[in-house]
């Protein structure tokens, strides 16, 4: 049976940028992937630049699209308009994730993609794991699992069943469009708007050479997506093919998990999405890496790796949880939604967006200040 120091679930940015530093420390290393890779994920693929330090590496330009986004344009449910510039990253998750699996091969893991995970059980020092891929199936041993397998997590299913409902608990849809429109393919649309989506902003922006329209919602998705679609087509004249529609629906529950003992949860998978931000793949890379941290600390203090990573992520969960009040408050109706874009609040917003830009450059990858504030 194959014996592993560290086995990670999941190829995306949670568990790829875990396995790289797990690898580069010396541990011996498994990444698994469910899919064969690259493999496509629904994802805007928008980020910040200080995405590059969380993940270690500067991004090859390459791996960008070719269209660069530097300015933003938000619609208060009102209709007034706020413009701004804000650099980000524009990729997409299955180039960007593909040349993370090759970073973490690189330093060392082993990686196996088309290959799933039947289960797991805790039995001691080890954990004993069931996997099935191209050559059928088979069990391994690891000393330490990290889950970062997504928002349909095996592991946290069976760990924590009840964090799990019957029906999707929240869902997005992206339309792309190869055509024309009255819209700046350097600009990332923003519309706060419940008429279009009751969780979180709906946007517009451009990949490549394809309009991006999307949103999300708690239930009813295809009602709110189709309104934003018809109000976009009419407001901006979108006209053209539609060459792609694709989802994505989770179950699970948005509480955070970090993890027991030896087994520690990443990126989606511990529940670490923040809808407030519109964000979630800062978060993931953050975690993979205190998770490695954790595992080092552990090794060094003969102790469960869930000590130190509660510990490491306590102002991350801390900041996640206000979000959520925060979120939820301000989508109470569109009234208070509206208030919360007021000048004023925008203002305050931008000023500390400049200064946490500022310090980010200079600021080490575990204390980036995750944006936007």
């Amino acid at each position: 049976m194959d014996m592993y120091d560290v086995a990670v679930v999941g190829g995306g940015i949670a568990g790829s940028v875990a396995a790289r530093f797990s690898a580069e420390q010396g541990f011996k290393t498994l990444l698994l992937e469910r899919y064969k890779t690259p493999r496509n994920k629904p994802c805007s693929g928008i980020q910040f630049p200080y995405l590059e330090k969380l993940v270690g590496k500067r991004i090859p330009q390459e791996m960008l699209c070719k269209n660069e986004l530097f300015k933003v344009e938000m619609m208060t449910p009102s209709g007034k308009v706020v413009k701004g510039s804000m650099k980000m990253l524009n990729f997409w998750r299955s180039t960007f994730d593909y040349w993370l699996n090759s970073l973490a091969i690189e330093a060392g893991a082993h990686f196996m993609d088309e290959c799933r995970l039947l289960d797991f059980n805790e039995e001691g020092e080890y954990t004993t794991v069931g996997i099935a891929g191209r050559d059928g199936e088979r069990q391994l041993k690891t000393r330490y699992l990290i889950g970062a397998d997504g928002m349909k997590s095996t592991i946290r299913r069976k760990l924590r069943p009840q964090d799990f409902k019957r029906n999707a608990s929240g869902a997005t849809v992206n339309y792309y469009f190869v055509g024309d429109a009255n819209l700046d393919p350097y600009t990332l649309y923003m519309f706060y708007n419940m008429e279009f989506s009751p969780l979180m902003f709906a946007w517009v922006y451009m990949k490549d050479n394809m309009w991006v329209v999307g949103t999300g919602a708690d239930n009813h998705l295809l009602k709110y997506a189709g309104k934003f679609l018809r109000y976009v087509q009419e407001k901006y004249v979108l006209r053209g093919e539609m060459v792609k529609k694709e989802g994505f629906a989770t179950p699970m529950e948005t509480s955070i998990f970090l993890g027991q003992r030896n087994l520690l949860m990443a990126g989606d998978a511990a529940g670490l999405v923040d809808l407030y931000r519109g964000l979630g793949m800062d978060n993931a890379a953050l975690s993979g890496r205190l998770a490695v941290n954790a595992i080092i600390k552990s090794e060094q203090t003969n102790s469960f790796p869930i000590e130190h990573y509660q510990r490491l992520m306590a102002k991350t969960v801390s900041k996640l949880r206000e979000n959520e009040k925060k979120q939820a408050a301000r989508y109470a109706t569109n009234e208070t939604l509206e208030k919360s874009l007021s000048p004023l609040n925008l203002m305050k917003g931008g000023l500390f967006m400049l200064t946490a830009a500022q310090l980010n450059k200079i600021l080490p990858p575990e204390k980036i200040i995750l944006l936007p504030l």
